[in-house]
């Protein structure tokens, strides 16, 4: 059996935002906690958001402290905001950060306890208060997953909740709020979703209809990353990123991820570094790895997105050219880098692989690496 676990309500397009007052006034919704970042205020990003609220005369709380790897005392403070302004549901507002804080908050006032309580696989007891995800990047899906991560920075590592009672009751896909986005962000939060895609694909855990949406969604990539980077207002080139973001969200909330987001959740933990830019640098590098169980389903993508240039390849070619297209467009919109580049410590490296071998994830993976083996992927993309 298989099945296919998303939000009920999911809205695309230019001016979506504009119907969430409306939504919530429908299911009789009085007040909600905006969870979001001092950046997007400052942006007036969210202004929208708030505007289709006042309309319909709903209430709201601004909750602007979430960090870009949200901690347990980012939660902790929503929590509070939520509850001494007598919310009744919850809007995020962000990439990930936004979206996997509203998540863990929502779960948090409707069961108590400590947010260790909940870690991993549905541990809660009671539904999340009503939940709607503004995603304002292309990369993380959180908005379609009831899948968070919150850091915990004593520790130095990430809390991994999946979880169905944070599953969204609806989404919102504005390609508006994400005309401005910086050029950064947009390369790498389409490599996070490039991530995805390709670790769906491969899953232990795939099935046909995953795997078709992966593989639209890499097509997607490839035909508009580039492009939308050097035009980033084309409102088309953003819907096409936000058709392939969804897309690899569909796929891997339903069949799971691999060894690149076990690896790149730990250098989050531990040095705070962005998830989307960590996954980029060590796709390719967990790409060669997985090649000698996975290079069927490399070699699959890599006729189906260039069948002229792969026709005459065989599977290990194809397989390996594909890897190749990665390494080219991470060249080509500026994330490939070190690992070095970005802080971290040649002497760590024991440590990240110790962490990653106990990541949620890492059973989805095609092949599961013993600890030397993460520990020399960890050196190449040093």
């Amino acid at each position: 059996m298989y099945e296919l676990i998303m939000p009920p309500i999911n809205r695309f397009g230019e001016n979506c935002v504009s119907t969430i007052g409306l939504l919530a006034a429908e299911i009789k919704l009085k007040k909600a906690l905006v969870v979001t970042d001092h950046n997007l205020v400052k942006l007036g990003v969210i202004n929208s958001v708030l505007k289709s609220l006042e309309i319909e005369s709903i209430a709201y709380s601004i909750f602007d402290e979430v960090k870009p790897n949200p901690t347990k005392e980012n939660v902790l403070k929503g929590i509070e905001v939520y509850q001494n302004n007598k919310c009744d549901f919850i809007i995020g507002i962000g990439g990930g950060s936004s979206n996997d804080c509203a998540k863990a908050i929502g779960m948090m006032v409707s069961n108590g306890g400590v947010l260790e309580d909940y870690i991993g696989f549905n541990q809660s007891k009671n539904e999340s208060p009503k939940l709607f995800m503004v995603n304002t990047t292309a990369g993380t899906a959180s908005e379609i997953s009831r899948s968070f991560l919150i850091s915990d920075e004593t520790k130095q590592e990430k809390l991994i909740f999946k979880d169905i009672h944070t599953l969204p009751y609806a989404s919102f896909n504005d390609p508006n709020l994400m005309v401005n986005l910086p050029q950064a962000i947009t390369a790498s939060t389409g490599m996070d979703a490039l991530t995805h895609a390709i670790e769906s694909y491969i899953s232990t855990g795939k099935y046909p209809l995953t795997q078709k949406m992966s593989l639209a969604s890499i097509e997607f990539i490839f035909t508009s990353l580039e492009e939308v980077i050097k035009n980033p207002q084309n409102i088309m080139l953003r819907e096409q990123m936000i058709y392939a973001q969804t897309l690899a969200g569909m796929s891997f909330c339903n069949s799971g991820l691999g060894l690149v987001h076990c690896m790149a959740h730990q250098l989050g933990g531990v040095y705070n570094l962005p998830h989307g830019l960590c996954n980029a640098i060590l796709l390719p590098f967990v790409m060669e790895f997985n090649q000698q169980v996975a290079k069927s389903g490399f070699s699959e993508i890599a006729h189906k997105l260039w069948p002229f240039e792969t026709e005459e390849m065989s599977i290990d070619e194809a397989s390996s050219y594909l890897i190749q297209k990665v390494n080219e467009l991470s060249e080509k919109i500026g994330t490939k880098i070190s690992l070095k580049d970005l802080g971290v410590k040649e002497e760590d490296i024991p440590l990240l692989a110790d962490k990653t071998l106990l990541d949620g994830n890492l059973p989805r993976n095609p092949i599961q690496p013993t600890k030397q083996e993460v520990e020399e992927l960890f050196r190449k993309a040093y």
